[in-house]
């Protein structure tokens, strides 16, 4: 009668049941895509909502969520324990010697301590956290506030950028190995008191049954893990590297796993439990591992999560049986919402600061022996303390279990809230201190010394960038020191919600990776290309691989940091348009410019941007040298160019040939009359500003024609022809066109200034028809696809040190 009350219920609630999961799920997403501007990760909006929902009976006329997740809540939350145990490595445990297993240890280990400690308070059958005064709520509670949402971290610090410092990835591999850990206590502990609160005979039975049943699970985690490693090798060789993954044969992977995961639990194990065993034998590396994560992670942060969280924190409004503390009579007792009692907040605080203690005393002292600093020891306990999905798991089976009471209950929920809500800002103080501490100088090519080895950083959007980037870095490096050059090559990934479901633990320097399928095949091949490239020079090329993981908006900050933290000389960025077929630039991608824009106006070094042209097909050989024209109109930006002009002409498969465009009669006689015009108006109107501007005017011509003359002594007139020199006299932009114009089929790459700070009436109105701006007046127009179709363009603009010191004239930069 339950069962066809229940169904004939579902089957009338259908499109309501629909509605109010979409409800709950749209709104969920609106949640994070707001919150997430202050670095909120999903698990708070998720538990925001829910609360919000419990709080205020939000959609509660068929209590839709509760309905369906009663039937299937038991293992709706297998397929994220199974990710995680796939995410994992086992053998990472026994690694005593890594600095990540040490950390998590001693910070499982004061957690574990405290506890111990006060244990009295915490599990007084009245008052306490714990209901239940045994030893498997004893050690559940340990392992649960010793426990690290390593999720839910990664993607801390995936977004706050502290992936890369010292503490990030410290706390990246400890929140693992924490994570790891503990579950596998809980994992172990629900085996052996599988029976205990069960009405089943077979736990009042033989002796033997128990440790019986604990080996026949061990059996099946064992055969999980040849079972895996054959059928992985099995679907590899059905779908070779750069062949797109069979749907099929990962779904059979995928019910592989399943008929192991329902094969433990046949053996009275928790499912959810035997799901995290199976995964944690599962191989973590390999393409159908990492496929399988990202899959599943991405469904279930999209539609699952969302639904589970909401369905935990609306049992806040199921009946309580602590009548006496509602106020009501035994018979309204029914009627008492969790919610409606006396908040605990003396719970909250207890139980949130004795996991903060916990993991702040054993992590904070480890991170001392590993040679970080005060401040940021304490940031790694903090950080390793974060909660996540797994302990509102936790505090949901828990209080099915009868373990913990209602109001602990909604204790254990506000704490994991609050908990989230207040970890992002130790995030951000890392990264701040992280930015102090980076020993700041002049970085541009001008300030380069030449004895030294040249330091780029290269932005990757594709493997079809690496052709070109390996030629200019080839010709750069011969202006380095003894021909050296280290090269920090970034690849630009966008974050999306598919990609960040693949975020898991990474190696080097990066503390995270992406195991999408789609970003590991491109990043694949670009190190496939680069280090054909590092073979090919030898020892004199170092180039490191790096990852920017950001959202368009943000990912300025990653190349940015990268450059900073690396000292580097020059950023070089592929321009957004791309050339087709038939020689024209396409439309281009906007989050790529919305990119080099801000890297443009923020980059803490020179930055160059390249529009391709083929240039990567261009062969460097000594008998037939490559043509490269620099185009010199002044400005401090085109003396940046001028100085990578130089050490490009080093190059023996370099023709460099320097362009000097300076103005004829009619050009000088019209910007004396300019000039004439600002300081009548000065004078007239009493403006400082416009002759101060003509002031400026002037000293930057005679910088621009000092240093040019310094150029010309060293490389033009010193160098025994190796280098080219023309003089162009132009009156106005129309014939600076038809000059570059003119040269465009006898060079293979045209080096220009972007002419930030260029006021000459040589380029005057050349801004009206711009369609890049971001590119200068003259970049523009020879990155247009009516000029060249084989000649290349790259734009340079010098660091402006005075962004730094934050003065407003070089007068007052210090020395």
């Amino acid at each position: 009668m339950d069962c066809s009350m229940t169904s004939s219920i579902l089957s009338a609630n259908y499109n309501t049941i629909l509605f109010e999961f979409g409800v709950i799920l749209v709104t969920s997403k609106i949640l994070y895509a707001l919150l997430r501007n202050v670095y909120q990760p999903r698990v708070f909006s998720d538990l925001l909502l829910g609360i919000v929902l419990a709080q205020f009976r939000v959609l509660s006329l068929t209590n839709a969520i509760n309905l369906v997740f009663g039937k299937i809540g038991g293992f709706v939350f297998a397929p994220y324990l199974f990710a995680l145990g796939v995410e994992m490595d086992p053998g990472a445990l026994l690694d005593a010697s890594s600095g990540d297993a040490v950390v998590a240890y001693a910070g499982i280990l004061s957690t574990s301590v405290l506890v111990t400690l006060f244990h009295a308070p915490l599990m007084h059958s009245g008052s306490g956290v714990v209901h239940e005064r045994s030893l498997r709520a004893f050690l559940a509670l340990a392992a649960a506030l010793a426990n690290t949402a390593s999720p839910v971290l990664t993607r801390l610090a995936t977004d706050l950028k502290i992936a890369k410092t010292a503490v990030g990835r410290l706390a990246v591999g400890a929140g693992l190995a924490s994570d790891m850990f503990t579950t596998m206590l809980i994992a172990v502990g629900s085996m052996i008191w599988r029976d205990v609160g069960s009405e089943s005979p077979s736990g009042g039975g033989s002796p033997m049954v128990q440790p019986v049943l604990m080996a026949a699970v061990l059996v099946v985690v064992i055969v999980s893990a040849f079972v895996s490693r054959a059928m992985a090798e099995w679907v590899g060789g059905r779908n070779p590297e750069g062949r797109r993954m069979r749907g099929f044969d990962l779904s059979l992977v995928a019910l592989a796993a399943a008929a192991l995961c329902w094969l433990s639990s046949a053996l009275r194990l928790d499912v959810n439990m035997a799901a995290f065993l199976v995964g944690l034998a599962f191989p973590s590396e390999g393409r159908v591992s990492r496929l399988l994560v990202s899959k599943i992670n991405f469904v279930l942060s999209s539609f699952v999560l969302p639904l589970y969280v909401a369905h935990v924190c609306l049992q806040l409004r199921q009946t309580t049986d602590d009548i006496e503390v509602a106020g009501l009579a035994r018979t309204e007792g029914f009627r008492a919402y969790v919610m409606q009692l006396p908040f605990p907040w003396w719970k909250v605080f207890f139980v949130t600061a004795m996991g903060t203690m916990g993991k702040l005393v054993g992590s904070a002292a480890a991170g001392l022996l590993q040679g970080l600093g005060c401040l940021e020891a304490l940031a790694l306990g903090m950080l390793l303390n974060v909660k996540g999905y797994f302990h509102i798991y936790c505090a949901q089976a828990a209080f099915a279990a009868g373990i913990i009471t209602d109001k602990s209950f909604m204790a254990i929920i506000f704490m994991v809230a609050l908990n989230v809500a207040v970890t992002p800002m130790v995030g951000m103080g890392i990264a701040s201190w992280a930015r102090r501490s980076v020993q700041w100088r002049l970085m541009g090519l001008q300030h380069h010394d030449p004895a030294t080895e040249l330091r780029l950083v290269v932005g990757l959007r594709g493997p079809q960038d690496v052709p070109t980037f390996s030629f200019l870095m080839e010709v750069l490096r011969w202006g380095g020191g003894r021909g050296e050059l280290a090269a920090y090559a970034v690849d630009m990934v966008q974050l999306t919600d598919q990609t960040a479901a693949a975020i898991v633990k990474g190696g080097g320097f990066d503390g995270v990776t992406v195991v999408d399928e789609e970003v590991s095949e491109m990043r694949k091949l670009i190190g496939e290309a680069l280090d054909a490239y590092q073979a090919e020079c030898g020892d004199a090329v170092k180039v490191r691989r790096l990852l920017a993981l950001s959202s368009f908006p943000d990912m300025h900050s990653d190349i940015c940091i990268c450059a900073e933290d690396a000292m580097a000389a020059l950023v070089l960025l592929p321009f957004h348009k791309a050339q087709r077929v038939d020689g024209s630039m396409d439309t281009g991608h906007h989050g790529f410019r919305l990119v080099n824009q801000k890297v443009l106006q923020l980059a803490p070094c020179s930055v160059a941007v390249v529009v391709d042209r083929g240039l990567g097909q261009q062969k460097l050989h000594q008998d037939q040298k490559c043509p490269v024209a620099v185009v010199f109109i002044g400005g401090a930006d085109d003396r940046e160019a001028l100085t990578l002009a130089a050490l490009v002409s080093k190059h023996p498969g370099v023709r460099l040939t320097a362009l000097r465009v300076v103005q004829n009669a009619a050009a000088q006689a019209r910007a004396k009359a300019r000039t004439s015009l600002f300081e009548s108006k000065s004078r007239r109107c009493v403006q400082p500003g416009a002759s101060s501007a003509v002031g400026q005017e002037e000293a930057q011509m005679q910088v621009d024609d000092k240093f040019f003359a310094e150029y010309y002594r060293k490389h033009v007139a010193g160098s025994k022809g190796g280098v080219g020199y023309m003089e162009k006299h132009v009156a106005d932009g129309a014939e600076l066109v038809a000059v570059l114009r003119g040269m465009q089929a006898e060079y293979r790459l045209f080096v220009v200034g972007r002419g930030r700070d260029r006021n000459s009436v040589l380029t005057e109105g050349l801004d009206e028809w711009a369609e890049c701006l971001e590119l200068g007046p003259v970049g523009d127009i020879l990155a247009s696809s009516d000029f060249s179709t084989t000649a290349s363009v790259l734009v340079v603009q010098q660091y402006d040190a005075k962004k730094h010191y934050k003065v407003i004239d070089e007068e007052f930069m210090p020395l």
